[in-house]
């Protein structure tokens, strides 16, 4: 069938769009008419700044959570959005960040223009028994550093991680045994990038 190639605009701003398409087709000898329109929604996405910014600050591409949504600068909570707290790891308290739970996964765009990730990662002290979980950073689909299984009783691990050149930043967080409390911090999570 035919094939239709959607183009960015140059001035687009990143976010996202829905785009309504509407196909008027025809058939058979009376020439048999219908209509069908659908909408499709497109993510436009733009490198980050140039300089050290905060990652929490920036749209990520997609992401996905074991409870709930993944929070900016606050803790996981519970189900619902915006439920969580402080991001805090063995007491120490974090103004930026990302509150996640295992298994998850957030993507962010590179675009080939950062060079360094750095982040502190462990289990939020808003659950104080049960949780382990594991922190990977892959850039595309290489992993490029990686914490090992921490638990609710361990501090803050820094992991920091060379991107130069990735296109995509991917934040794994791996459930421990189980699933029970295993709500992870991404604090201060920081990428280094080139000022365009």
């Amino acid at each position: 069938g035919p094939r239709w190639a959607v183009g960015v605009a140059a001035d687009a701003l990143p976010g996202t769009y829905d785009l309504t398409v509407t196909a008027t087709y025809e058939w058979g000898r009376s020439r048999t008419h219908a209509t069908v329109t659908s909408t499709v929604t497109a993510l436009v996405l733009a490198p980050p700044p140039g300089g050290e910014v905060a990652l929490s600050s920036l749209e990520w591409a997609s992401a996905t959570n074991g409870w709930g949504p993944v929070e900016r600068d606050t803790s996981n909570g519970e189900q619902a959005a915006g439920d969580g707290g402080p991001i805090t790891i063995g007491g120490q308290v974090y103004e930026r960040g990302l509150g996640a739970h295992a298994p998850g996964e957030i993507l962010y765009y590179l675009g080939g223009r950062c060079s360094s990730f750095t982040t502190d990662v462990g289990l939020d002290d808003e659950k104080t028994a049960n949780g382990s979980a594991s922190f990977i950073i892959q850039a595309n689909n290489e992993v490029v550093a990686q914490s090992g299984t921490l638990t609710v009783a361990d501090p803050a691990m820094t992991l920091t991680a060379d991107v130069t050149g990735a296109t995509w930043l991917r934040l794994v967080t791996d459930p421990g045994p189980t699933t029970d409390s295993d709500h992870t911090d991404w604090a201060e999570p920081t990428i280094t990038c080139e000022t365009r």
